[in-house]
């Protein structure tokens, strides 16, 4: 098995972890908006269906169309022979797929804390005149985006990822 078969082999699995985590997503948004007590369906729609249909697209593109992301990460001038390139050909490809996941995960979640937020405030827009979020929120909502960052980082400098984890090993 070359890194092309091992790369693609790689992304399939991948995709399918994708898939399984947003379909395993989707009870909880489901609960989540019921138990707001908001039945439009556009608003489920926005709130539920939305969130947890691109990671199941992009997942389904990573099963079906594994080669043409192998080719577009890929150095297409790496020979067979080349066992060390190949790995960190390799290497990289896994550590992009990583934050591939990472990011889907967190703009999932940052969907479901906005939301709470913004139903949150709806239901208590006649108590409280304020705009008023616990502590617990503004962790799940900061942290989303640190995780969002964390993972574009990874998804643009899968390369300079690979070099900071070769000279922490040397």
């Amino acid at each position: 098995m070359d890194y092309r078969q091992l790369s693609n082999l790689l992304i399939k699995v991948s995709g399918i972890v994708i898939v399984v985590f947003a379909v395993t997503a989707i009870p909880g948004h489901i609960n989540s908006f019921l138990h707001q007590g908001q039945d439009t369906l556009a608003k489920f729609a926005m709130w539920v269906i939305f969130p947890l249909i691109a990671p199941v697209i992009i997942g389904l593109l990573m099963w079906s169309f594994p080669g043409t992301i192998t080719n577009r990460v890929f150095d297409k001038s790496i020979e067979s022979s080349e066992s060390n390139r190949a790995a960190e050909e390799i290497e990289r490809i896994a550590v992009t797929i990583l934050g591939l996941i990472l990011l889907f995960f967190a703009l999932s979640d940052l969907a479901f804390n906005f939301t709470y937020v913004y139903f949150t405030n709806k239901e208590n827009a006649g108590v409280i005149t304020s705009f008023r979020i616990s502590p617990e929120d503004w962790g799940h909502i900061v942290g989303t985006i640190v995780e969002i960052a964390f993972a574009l980082t990874i998804l643009l400098k899968s390369k300079g990822v690979i070099l900071l984890i070769k000279r922490l090993r040397a």
